[in-house]
């Protein structure tokens, strides 16, 4: 399908011409090139180095919402998340309004769109859509908070298989890490309320009471490396799963020494909080609760360049969470996967099945 010229409405309510000629929305790597154009190339610092200059507007597009606000989709019975197509194509209009968004972003550089709780410049979604792009915390923290969302729009959702957290809850957890570790007996842990409150279901926004889950997934940057990975703590096995999908970069000792901190931490915690003591389940881990729990490395598919794990964790947590096979993780997928991230952040929702 080939769109001719355009007339979009600005996000400030004044006519902005959008050419859109050319551009064929069934071809996903056209609309990424244009995409590119726009945000990447080279014609546009001048422009910018001008408009920079100017007093930045910040223009709302939507609000994070917590659970209890979250609508339920009236779908049939049948849809669940198990039924999702990660491959299933991104509609028409949706790409129409991510490609108007971003050429008022060339045509104004000094618009910054606010997200959720994210206030995002032209970077954002420049860095978003680029081949071999890194992904930054904000990025993962929404695409995270739009699957916590969806979840919630799904399902009546009392006892879930799994939540997730979000970027800074490994700071929390180094940060609890150093504030005990150098009592000589692990007992009588200080917990910083930062970490009572992401067991207890209050952030973040759209999450669950961790008595009410079995597993938790965990997005986490492995500082010395600079490298994205994604964690399952598995509160049934009390263990530690690793989803890297660059596993040549790093050594197992070196990731069991960077992960130290909350395989000593997570047993600590729940143990400071009388986890297991509610009844709602009970762990089959036959250790001592004080014991560090084992960290494990899971196969999976890898990368084949060095900028796309952020968005492999993002793929590797949304279809785990929904118990679908991780074979389109594939870097040849990538591309597209960053589309679609691009216009579920635009337009606020994670696709449904």
């Amino acid at each position: 399908m080939l769109v001719g010229d355009d007339i979009g409405e600005s996000t400030e309510g004044t006519k902005v011409e959008v050419t859109l000629g050319d551009i064929d929305l069934d071809q996903p790597t056209a609309v990424l090139s244009q995409l590119n154009v726009w945000l990447n190339d080279e014609g546009q610092g001048v422009e910018r180095g001008v408009q920079l200059r100017k007093r930045k507007r910040i223009i709302p597009m939507w609000k994070i919402v917590e659970a209890s606000e979250v609508v339920k989709k009236n779908l049939p019975k049948t849809t669940g998340l198990r039924t999702l197509d990660p491959m299933k194509a991104i509609p028409h209009d949706d790409m129409v309004k991510l490609l108007k968004l971003c050429s008022e972003w060339r045509h104004n550089p000094n618009l910054v769109m606010q997200f959720g709780n994210v206030e995002a410049e032209i970077e954002f979604f420049a860095s978003l859509v680029k081949a071999d792009g890194w992904l930054k915390g904000d990025h993962i923290d929404l695409g995270l908070y739009l699957i916590r969302k969806r979840q919630q729009q799904l399902e009546e959702v009392e006892i879930s298989d799994w939540t997730t957290t979000d970027v800074f809850f490994m700071n929390h957890i180094h940060t609890c890490f150093a504030d005990n570790k150098r009592k000589k007996e692990q007992v009588g842990w200080k917990i910083r309320t930062s970490l009572v409150n992401v067991v207890n279901g209050k952030v973040p926004a759209c999450g669950l009471d961790w008595q009410n889950t079995y597993k938790v997934y965990v997005p986490c940057m492995l500082q010395k490396y600079k490298h994205w990975v994604a964690l399952e703590i598995d509160l049934i096995q009390c263990e530690i799963k690793v989803y890297d999908s660059m596993v040549s970069l790093i050594p197992d000792q070196s990731l069991k020494e960077e992960l130290g901190p909350l395989s000593i931490t997570i047993p600590n915690l729940l143990h400071t909080l009388d986890f297991y003591e509610e009844g709602v389940y009970a762990n089959e881990c036959t250790r001592d609760w004080w014991c560090p729990w084992p960290i494990h490395r899971v196969d999976v598919p890898q990368q084949a360049n060095e900028g796309d794990c952020g968005m492999f964790v993002l793929k590797y947590i949304e279809l785990l969470s929904a118990e679908i096979s991780l074979a389109t993780c594939t870097s040849q997928n990538m591309p597209f996967f960053r589309l679609k991230l691009a216009t579920e952040i635009a337009r606020g929702d994670a696709y449904m099945p």
